[in-house]
């Protein structure tokens, strides 16, 4: 694949996953929420879709961090130290989130008392923030790594 096609399925990724956000976060999310605490738990409802909506704040940061190393792509740098900064950034975002998910987790369970469906996506969603944030960090040292060759390289012609 060339380079400018790479960008723009890259870029492509980057929109679709925002608009997937932004109508479970503004539509599926309040909804199932509704859902849930429409008994027992009415007064939960608008707190919960308040602590919802924030944790959408590192995904939002996470993709335009990593439209620009699209963008860096695209430009044909791609192994520099802006895009290892980039990258970790993209793996604190994954670990504040994964960090917030763990806390509302538990802060329902102690509320509610717990109800395994809602376990069961939580750890699912705990287990893939995890392997994003170990995904970036490690891609970060290597690019990093791979930049530094590439300067080393670049004062020895």
């Amino acid at each position: 694949m060339k380079r400018v096609a790479l960008v723009r399925t890259l870029k492509g990724v980057v929109v679709f996953l925002a608009v997937l956000a932004a109508i479970f976060y503004g539509f599926v999310f309040p909804q199932l929420i509704r859902d849930m605490g429409a008994v027992d738990f009415s007064w939960l409802v608008t707190p919960a879709i308040v602590a919802v909506s924030i944790s959408a704040l590192p995904i939002v940061v996470a993709l335009v961090l990593f439209w620009g190393i699209c963008t860096d792509i695209g430009r044909d740098n791609s192994f520099c130290r802006r895009n290892a900064q980039r990258l970790s950034g993209i793996g604190f975002c994954a670990m504040a989130d994964t960090a917030y998910c763990v806390v509302g987790t538990v802060t329902i369970f102690a509320i509610t008392g717990g109800h395994p469906g809602v376990l069961l996506v939580a750890t699912a969603a705990i287990l893939v923030g995890l392997a994003i944030a170990l995904a970036a960090f490690l891609l970060s040292h290597l690019v990093l790594k791979a930049a530094e060759l590439k300067d080393e390289n670049d004062l020895t012609i």
